[in-house]
């Protein structure tokens, strides 16, 4: 049941990357455009980076691929265009500021379910799982094993005194 749940977070949490990714990938001039209107340095480069994190990203989550770098990737490029992108206390007028509060917050939900998966890693339905009983299978080098510990009676401690008269 856990790496059912687990797999089933990694793909919605995909599915929530994928999609922006998609839409950005078809328009990276306008995604860039709209990077540079709000005030980010070298927006082309920042552009692709984010574009290229965010298609990646999903791929590795899918896959279960290093989860700890494949959140903090995510998480990073999630604050960066969350901050610049959805800054709902700048925006006149109250629907469109609702609008922006809630993107804001929807990616402070997935920052969260990525915290999670660093924390929880994927889970044994995943890459990294497969790969690491392949190795631990095929590739391990044959270990002795281990002796058997037996316990041995220990010599009564000696009384000072005891020691001196004899």
């Amino acid at each position: 049941m856990t790496n059912g749940t687990l797999l089933l977070g990694r793909l919605m949490m995909a599915a929530c990357f994928l999609t922006p990714a998609l839409k950005r990938v078809s328009n990276i001039s306008g995604f860039s455009f709209q990077l540079a209107a709000a005030g980010i340095p070298y927006p082309s480069v920042v552009a692709t980076v984010v574009i290229v994190a965010e298609v990646f990203g999903p791929l590795a989550l899918v896959l279960g691929l290093a989860p700890r770098c494949t959140a903090a990737a995510l998480i990073a490029v999630t604050v960066a265009t969350t901050g610049t992108l959805h800054r709902f206390w700048e925006v006149p007028g109250t629907i469109a500021r609702q609008a922006d509060q809630a993107a804001f917050l929807a990616s402070l939900g997935l920052m969260a379910g990525l915290l999670f998966y660093a924390a929880s890693g994927p889970g044994a339905w995943s890459w990294q799982a497969w790969w690491r009983r392949a190795i631990g299978h095929a590739g391990a080098p044959a270990q002795k094993p281990a002796r058997a510990r037996t316990s041995r009676p220990r010599p009564a401690p000696v009384d000072d005194e005891l020691a001196d008269a004899a």
